[in-house]
């Protein structure tokens, strides 16, 4: 019975908050760290298990960062403005490994330093198949995390 059930719920969709972990084995968060003049976003992926696992990409572009203001409004956008290698890229993290990314963002919308306040990232993995095993699009993978802006 207890097979039946984690199968089922391994098969609805997965959304989460804060740190998201992947079943046992793995977890992926965000960290902003605030400054004067910009914020990094220090981006997590660890494999807590005790095998090796393999995250496939359909392009170059491993995750998408956003940011919202207090209104629900977007001030940031990681991809905007980018362009990314249409290519299949496969990762594969260690048991107890961590990959770690960090991105920056200016504070500024349109050229303008956005207003002091609260605002929330959300990082998303974007992965289209874990251990070889097809994702879903229901399957998300992400992190949130409200910070302050000077």
């Amino acid at each position: 019975m207890r097979i039946v059930l984690s199968v089922i719920l391994f098969l609805f969709s997965f959304s989460f908050r804060g740190e998201a972990s992947f079943g046992e084995q793995f977890q992926f968060s965000v960290i902003p760290v605030v400054g004067n003049e910009k914020v990094e976003f220090e981006l997590l992926i660890i494999n807590n298990g005790v095998s090796p696992i393999h995250l496939e990409f359909p392009s170059s572009q491993y995750y998408e960062i956003t940011v919202t203001d207090e209104t629900g409004q977007e001030v940031y956008r990681y991809s905007k403005g980018r362009f990314f290698l249409q290519a299949l890229q496969t990762i594969r993290i260690d048991p107890q490994q961590t990959i770690r990314k960090v991105e920056n963002w200016d504070y500024k919308l349109n050229g303008k330093r956005v207003p002091a306040g609260q605002y929330t990232v959300t990082a998303t993995l974007l992965p289209r198949k874990l251990n070889d095993k097809p994702l879903s699009n229901q399957q998300t993978i992400v992190s949130k995390k409200k910070f302050t802006l000077p």
